[in-house]
């Protein structure tokens, strides 16, 4: 009897589980698809656990969802939620490239008037300094981003990156 429920609980989790490799291909297609930010933010709007990738992830969700929200208020609201995430997940694990560069993407591509565009250098310095440890899937992430759609990465950061 133990074992089935215990089988029925680790069932369970496992349908819950949020698949990272999914999320992060989801984050990279919502810069410029209703559809896709749609999709992240249901997959992630739920989220309760303490993974501070996934908590940034969660956050950048919700400050994406926020510009395809007509209310004002409820827009601003989603934002401020999606950041204090961001910033989250980065004061638990200040050395994770990976939620840095979600954090560098959102501010970015934030508006000025949000006022959340503090630490976009700190974080490219970061990225830069520690990118040749990161994991193949990270490193392709940095590349893809600093190659097509960032305007702060300069010709230099580039070779750091694409040596």
């Amino acid at each position: 009897m133990i074992n089935s429920f215990t089988a029925v609980l680790l069932a369970i989790s496992l349908f819950f589980q949020v698949d990272l490799s999914s999320i992060r291909s989801n984050f990279e297609k919502a810069d410029n698809s209703k559809e896709y930010t749609s999709t992240l933010y249901n997959q992630l709007r739920k989220y309760n656990k303490t993974d501070p990738v996934l908590l940034a992830y969660k956050g950048a969700s919700y400050a994406l969802q926020a510009r395809y929200v007509s209310d004002r208020k409820a827009k601003k609201e989603l934002f401020i939620d999606g950041a204090k995430d961001i910033e989250s997940a980065v004061s638990a694990a200040p050395n994770n490239v990976e939620i840095r560069l979600v954090r560098l993407i959102i501010q970015e591509n934030t508006p000025k008037i949000l006022k959340y565009k503090g630490n976009i250098n700190t974080d490219k310095q970061m990225i830069l300094t520690n990118f040749d440890t990161q994991t193949k899937v990270v490193k392709e992430a940095v590349k893809r981003y600093a190659t097509t759609r960032s305007k702060i990465f300069t010709t230099a950061d580039l070779r750091i990156l694409t040596p």
